[in-house]
């Protein structure tokens, strides 16, 4: 941890604590034996949080046309594991949600649909690469850009100022870097760790932009890293515009794969045939 980063996050004295459903749901990620009917018991307890899972069952992610009505019914048409890690991130995320409309510098919305996409694409990338990880690699993704909902709730200000130099520089990566000597992935993977997530979250989290530090999970976070630079390019980016996240070659290698696999999974993508 950096003096800056340090100095930033002792300025958070009242930090968000996991929200009960997330806490539940953390419980049941490694017990076999949880049952359907549990699973959304506990999600149906929260109904903004059910509202925004059934928007994710409902996506073009998933192809259906046919609206999802109920979790049970979430669970039998995408999967349990994947109910369960999309329940995971969301009830995470809602802790950030703005409900006051105080300005801020990210669109919580806009963080959201990105992180959701993000986790959408890694998993599609997974399956088509036959990853053994494809189940968890969706909350992976949907949490990768947890710094970003921490700067945006406590240093809103400080990042507009981040903001003003990626319009000069065009790279948000160093933006972050020239004024808070840190970036959204180090602070985000200080939550992480906070909150005590599983091991594959909080590298997914620190080292998504630089797949090549990772010293554990590298291919989980390859595959975040390459969805990332995919989402960030197109409509679902973090901000309105390119942030130019830089590619690291390292995930093409951790994966096997060329830029020209990135190419193609982009106008898959792009035409709809990939989901």
């Amino acid at each position: 941890m950096t003096d800056s980063l340090k100095q930033y996050v002792q300025q958070i004295t009242q930090l968000p604590t996991i929200p009960v459903v997330a806490e539940q749901i953390l419980k049941l990620v490694h017990d076999e034996r949880t049952s359907v009917d549990k699973l959304s018991n506990i999600i149906e307890n929260d109904p903004p949080i059910t509202a925004k899972i059934l928007s994710v069952a409902n996506s073009a992610f998933f192809g259906y046309k046919v609206m999802t009505r109920t979790i049970h019914d979430a669970i039998l048409r995408i999967g349990f594991n994947n109910v369960r890690d999309v329940a995971l991130g969301v009830s995470l995320m809602t802790v950030f949600e703005d409900r006051e409309g105080r300005l801020r510098a990210f669109d919580y919305q806009r963080i959201f649909n990105h992180s959701v996409t993000v986790g959408a694409v890694a998993q599609l990338i997974s399956k088509d690469l036959k990853l053994k990880f494809t189940d968890e690699v969706f909350m992976n993704g949907i949490l990768h850009d947890l710094g970003y909902l921490v700067l945006n709730k406590y240093f809103p200000d400080t990042y507009m100022q981040v903001l003003g130099v990626f319009e000069k520089i065009k790279d948000l990566l160093e933006a972050e870097e020239a004024v808070f000597d840190f970036t959204h992935a180090e602070i985000g993977a200080w939550l992480a760790e906070k909150w005590n997530l599983p091991e594959g979250v909080q590298n997914s989290v620190l080292y998504h932009h630089k797949p090549s530090l990772a010293t554990g999970n590298s291919d989980r976070v390859a595959v975040i890293h390459i969805a990332d630079y995919i989402v960030s390019r197109g409509l679902f980016s973090v901000i309105s515009e390119n942030p130019n996240y830089p590619l690291d070659p390292a995930a093409l290698s951790i994966l096997k794969i060329s830029e020209d696999y990135i190419k193609e999974v982009e106008g898959k993508i792009n035409t709809g045939e990939f989901f």
